[in-house]
């Protein structure tokens, strides 16, 4: 979030820079009385319970003091859906808008997507594609919030089924939670953590992989959903938040792991399947969320909203 932020700040550059202020908001909320602009993705003083799972909190008591917290800082700041009313709101896609319109009237809004650095579109063949080895990539950080333990028991049981294919695991790696991943998992010869890597190799591996995982509850937007598509892979994620609008496959989007064992056995073994995904997949994405397109029209949404 705050890289998109920044992101979005850098194109500022390009516009008038002496009629307006940068601020910061640490909660990601601004209420103004003079006008403003916001990127938001993530609703901080949401009231809707079954949101905070969106935060990693999984624990029952963890939500219920979240929802307390968010309830006395809401009195606290005399919050209400009126301090809106001069906040232009960006976010990065129609999932998130409509679950900040829940919580405040916004009448300004659009979505952006704040695609910086997502790589180019590798265009790959059918023919290309098969000449990748059958590995399983999940992209993004090793935490509590991604799921990553839970995506680890879904490989190994897929991996009972479908063998000599290998799980890797790319991202900046949370301490804390990394200690609390078994040991029979870190020492699996099929399962490999390569903790933060550069574009550079971090592209190089994505384009040898078949195969992209996502385990969170409700992505956002799905950043590294995303760029695993945009480097010729096919993505299973789940059927909650944002990442649906950039999964173009039913067969792509799972319920539930039974679901996604299922969709992912009716890939692998069609050939029919996989080239009618990774067709759509190229075409939709060879014009669509890419850092150029975003360029084009950032400034021009700042200026019809001036």
């Amino acid at each position: 979030m705050i890289f998109a932020q920044a992101y979005i700040i850098y194109y500022f550059g390009f516009i008038k820079k002496n009629s307006y202020f940068f601020v910061f908001s640490a909660s990601g909320e601004f209420f103004s009385k003079f006008k403003t602009f916001q990127y938001i993705h993530m609703c901080i003083f949401s009231k809707n319970f079954l949101e905070y799972q969106n935060f990693g909190l999984n624990n029952f008591f963890k939500k219920l003091l979240r929802f307390f917290a968010v309830i006395i800082t809401r009195f606290i700041l005399n919050i209400d859906k009126n301090k809106f009313f001069n906040v232009v709101t960006l976010t990065n896609s129609k999932w998130s808008l409509r679950r900040l319109n829940k919580t405040y009237t916004i009448k300004s809004k659009r979505v952006v997507y704040p695609t910086f650095a997502i790589p180019k579109l590798k265009k790959t063949t059918y023919k290309q594609f098969c000449n990748r080895l059958d590995n399983f990539v999940i992209l993004g950080r090793v935490s509590n919030d991604k799921n990553i333990i839970e995506g680890i028991k879904f490989f190994l049981k897929l991996n009972e089924t479908i063998s000599k294919v290998k799980l890797h695991i790319v991202g900046p790696i949370d301490k804390d939670y990394y200690k609390s991943i078994p040991s029979e998992y870190l020492n699996n010869n099929n399962i490999v953590f390569h903790g933060l890597l550069s574009n550079k190799n971090r592209n190089k591996l994505l384009s040898k992989s078949k195969y992209g995982l996502n385990f969170f509850h409700s992505e956002h937007f799905g950043r590294g959903v995303l760029e695993m598509q945009k480097m010729g892979m096919i993505v299973f994620a789940k059927n909650k938040g944002g990442v649906r609008e950039i999964l173009f496959n039913s067969h792509q989007k799972y319920n539930n792991y039974h679901d996604l064992m299922s969709k992912i056995k009716k890939v692998i073994y069609s050939s029919k399947l996989q080239k009618k995904i990774l067709l759509k997949n190229q075409k939709y994405l060879l014009n669509n969320f890419s850092d150029k397109i975003f360029r084009n029209n950032f400034i021009p949404i700042f200026n019809k909203t001036k």
